[in-house]
């Protein structure tokens, strides 16, 4: 009996040494193939954007609005379209996801601008390497990897120095996830103190000058997340959760070679803040055209009716957002009883779907097709956002669409870079109202919806605001710009970065080596079938 286990190590070692050679090989003749390409200055070269778990829906998610924006920037089918933003780095365009294909994608070209689609399953190094080599042999030489978000950095970065390593790898950070999570641990701690709170079944406030001011100066970095007292385990859970995030991303972020940062106000955290180098941050936020001005294609304040509130429910602050409208809204449709709020959004739960109440014109409809028709049939968008993170695209697409705005000071974080007087309630200030409690924003969602000079000046400010922060025309060139340069420095940038080359140490990689013991544990399991 022992003799046959003997035998059979042996059978499984022997099988093992033979599938490394072969790959050894594959790798060998894959570099040579690669090299040569490298010294073609004729070569082609192809950008592949990589996710463990989500496709971009730009239909459904404003990071799937914007991370398709860049998709189309770098495809070359978009040059004769949008010559004046279209990119000439890649020749071709790649997005690989862990998750199942949708069906309007097709494997290869999905006939979208020429993006190509590949489904790739996580934790596969054989599968990442035939990706790799099947789009250099078609497609030319990848040159740039984009990460969407810190975990496809962690899942996929480690494989692509080893198959690419004279790619790019750049980390689309969309939002400070770390921000978000915490905010929203600190939100969820004040509702659950006001729970205890409660007498004869009045809460007290769930949305105050203070809990808003508590949430913008949340510092995912504070030691105080460290410790706490008179904490059950949940909420000790929670909270380390946060810190072990932003401790992961920003450690994504060191590995990286370039990081695509969205809001203005996440910049200065992390360069100022949490002093990662200048040269590696790179300010990309929403890619919108100009809009010159509000043409006849715009209704007007007299053609448009009801309030409108939009957001994909699977992500967490727009779930809160309707669950405080729910409380809001019977105050604002007493002062304003023929109105209606129209809720939209991808993948509501069933709690969501059971809010609809045709009586007092609280009406969810879920995923709309057509997000722009309904925003310009609409006259003021609600937003009242307590948590979240990075710039909001409900508000971009309202204000594209010519409807200003009620939110707070979470909503409009990053989108109040051109103002001057530091005045968030001033009326020439933005494309709407930033209010920091609830009484506030009651009242000026009904001025918003009332009053036609403040609803045609604020509509103004969108404008001017779109134009200033999210100017296809001038965020994309820079974009590009940062990535040509990486590029032409890449091997001295590297050199240079300390950080990241410690990070890079086999000691601090534990990420890796735990996907290395998942591919193996799932590898075993598969063959036992």
């Amino acid at each position: 009996m022992i003799g046959h286990k003997i035998t059979k190590q042996k059978q499984f070692f022997h099988r093992l040494q033979r599938q490394c050679l072969r790959s050894l090989t594959t790798k060998q003749q894959h570099q040579q193939h690669r090299q040569h390409q490298q010294d073609d200055p004729a070569s082609r070269r192809s950008v592949l954007f990589l996710s463990p778990t989500s496709w971009p829906e730009p239909n459904a998610t404003a990071a799937g609005t914007r991370t398709m924006s860049l998709l189309q920037h770098f495809s070359p089918a978009c040059r004769s379209l949008q010559s004046s933003t279209s990119s000439s780095l890649f020749h071709s365009v790649h997005f690989g996801c862990g998750a199942n294909l949708p069906k309007r994608y097709g494997e290869g070209n999905g006939g979208c601008n020429h993006i190509q689609w590949h489904h790739i399953k996580p934790n596969r190094s054989n599968d990442m390497t035939k990706l790799i080599q099947n789009i250099e042999a078609e497609n030319g030489l990848i040159k740039a990897v984009v990460f969407d978000r810190f975990y496809a950095e962690e899942a996929y970065s480690f494989r692509i120095r080893e198959e690419c390593p004279n790619a790019l790898r750049v980390l689309d950070m969309q939002d400070v996830h770390s921000l978000r999570v915490g905010r929203q641990y600190l939100v969820e701690q004040y509702d659950k103190s006001n729970l205890e709170c409660a007498v004869d079944g009045k809460y007290p406030l769930f949305m105050t000058p203070q809990l808003m001011n508590d949430v913008m100066n949340f510092d995912p970095s504070s030691s105080s997340l460290l410790s706490q007292k008179n904490e059950n385990k949940k909420d000790k859970q929670n909270r380390l959760k946060t810190h072990d995030t932003f401790l992961r991303e920003l450690a994504s972020v060191h590995r990286s070679d370039l990081v695509l940062v969205c809001s203005s106000e996440e910049m200065a955290l992390l360069e100022h803040k949490w002093k990662i180098p200048r040269w590696k941050l790179v300010p990309a936020s929403f890619f919108c055209s100009e809009q010159k001005n509000w043409n006849s294609e715009s209704p007007s304040f007299d053609e448009r009716t009801d309030f409108v509130t939009v957001g994909g429910f699977k992500h967490p602050p727009n779930v809160d957002s309707i669950n405080v409208l729910r409380k809001l809204w019977p105050r604002i449709r007493a002062r304003l009883p023929a109105a209606r709020l129209h809720v939209y959004g991808a993948y509501p739960s069933a709690r969501i779907l059971s809010c609809h109440d045709e009586t007092n014109g609280f009406l969810v409809h879920g995923h709309v097709e057509d997000l722009d028709g309904v925003l310009k049939k609409s006259r003021v968008l609600l937003a009242p956002l307590r948590f979240g993170a990075g710039i909001k695209g409900k508000i971009v697409d309202a204000w594209r669409c010519g409807c200003p705005v009620v939110t707070t000071p979470v909503g409009a974080e990053g989108m109040r870079d051109l103002l001057h007087d530091g005045d968030i309630r001033g009326t020439e200030s933005w494309g709407g109202r930033i209010v920091k409690d609830e009484t506030d924003f009651v009242i000026d969602a009904v001025r918003m919806y009332c009053e036609k000079p403040l609803w045609y000046e604020c509509q103004e400010n969108a404008r001017l605001l779109l134009n200033g922060l999210f100017d296809r025309d001038k965020n994309l060139p820079i974009v590009d710009h940062a990535i040509n340069h990486a590029l032409v420095d890449i091997d001295d940038r590297r050199k240079s970065d300390l950080v990241g080359s410690l990070l890079w140490h086999q000691n601090h990689r534990s990420t890796e080596y735990f996907s290395r013991w998942i591919e193996l544990k799932e590898s075993k399991e598969e063959k036992c079938f």
